[in-house]
């Protein structure tokens, strides 16, 4: 009797991880069966909202489910990682993020999430450089302008950045220690009021992500002066690159991508991964993405793991040498 049931038991045992391993496929082959999330560590408005929009509109028809960008701002994007690092890790709930993403996790104390242990990489949707932008009424006509009055006057012009520890703050903090040159940073709670500011005179400068700030450039509100790509970028061609104007090899991108939590099944992150893709190819889509400033990427996971891992270093090296710190 004791021989029957533990054979019974092991037919038991097989049988049941046969279903879950039929059951498992079956999940990824029909993925989704539910609306999507995109879950933006910004407020509504900006490039980074603007982009997840633009691939959630063209990813629900070709998903023939709804993919929803739900925004949870605060705290430099922890709020909104902490809350998808701690959810469930079905494919339903993915994080919309950027280079703060690593940033954070240098300089807060207890970010919430740890970025390279929560997550998995997904798909990279753009890169894209920070702008040094003036008001179009500026008398500071080049980047050259900007760099005479600072040095003329030490600590007198202050540049807006969407907040301490944002990516902008960082590009500017490593031009400034790279050129020796002396700006005082005044941080906003967003690219939005730093924007506004700019525009009604009450900051001279902000160094900004340029996918915010493509529509005031292209309507003459703002002027360009200079960006932090290595070399010019093709949205701006016009607009010199801080490496080429004295400061060789300097450089900063940003990127837009999507991450899941740790544990999502590796064949959904696979087919997330070519519908996001194909999406980016798409001649609609390429051509909205690029006329907010940004570039579509599309990256495999393995690809956009290998970037993550090598912008996680080099964001290690940079806060340590700036020496930022939040709290």
């Amino acid at each position: 009797m004791k021989m029957l049931l533990c054979r019974f038991g092991c037919v038991c045992v097989v049988a049941g991880l046969l279903a879950a391993g039929r059951a498992h496929a079956q999940g990824a082959a029909v993925y989704p069966t539910k609306p999507v999330r995109f879950v933006c560590v910004t407020a509504p408005g900006g490039g980074l909202d603007v982009v997840g929009r633009i691939v959630a509109d063209r990813l629900s028809r070709s998903f023939g489910q709804t993919v929803i960008v739900e925004n949870r701002p605060g705290a430099g994007g922890n709020i909104a990682s902490e809350y998808v690092a701690r959810g469930n890790n079905d494919g339903y709930t993915l994080l919309e993020t950027t280079v703060n993403h690593h940033i954070n996790s240098f300089i807060y104390r207890n970010p919430g999430y740890n970025p390279r242990k929560d997550f998995v990489a997904v798909v990279q949707l753009t890169e894209a450089p920070s702008v040094v932008v003036v008001n179009a009424q500026s008398p500071h006509r080049t980047f050259k302008d900007l760099l005479a009055a600072a040095r003329a006057q030490p600590g007198k012009i202050v540049y807006g950045s969407g907040g301490n520890g944002q990516p902008t703050h960082v590009a500017m903090e490593m031009f400034k220690r790279m050129a020796n040159v002396d700006f005082t940073h005044v941080p906003y709670k967003g690219g939005g009021p730093a924007t506004q500011d700019l525009i009604a005179g009450q900051i001279p400068m902000a160094m900004s992500a340029l996918p915010g700030m493509s529509q005031h450039l292209q309507s003459g509100t703002l002027r360009a002066l200079a960006v932090t790509s290595e070399k010019r970028w093709p949205t701006v061609p016009d607009v010199p690159s801080i490496a080429e104007s004295g400061y060789p090899g300097f450089s900063h991108m940003t990127w837009i991508g999507l991450l899941a939590p740790t544990g999502t099944p590796r064949d959904i992150i696979l087919r997330i991964n070519k519908e996001v893709a194909a999406v980016l190819t798409n001649s609609e889509v390429r051509q909205r993405i690029m006329t907010i400033g940004a570039q579509p990427v599309g990256r495999s996971p393995a690809e956009f793991e290998v970037m993550l891992k090598a912008d996680y270093e080099t964001t290690a090296k940079l806060v340590a040498q700036i020496g930022l710190r939040v709290d």
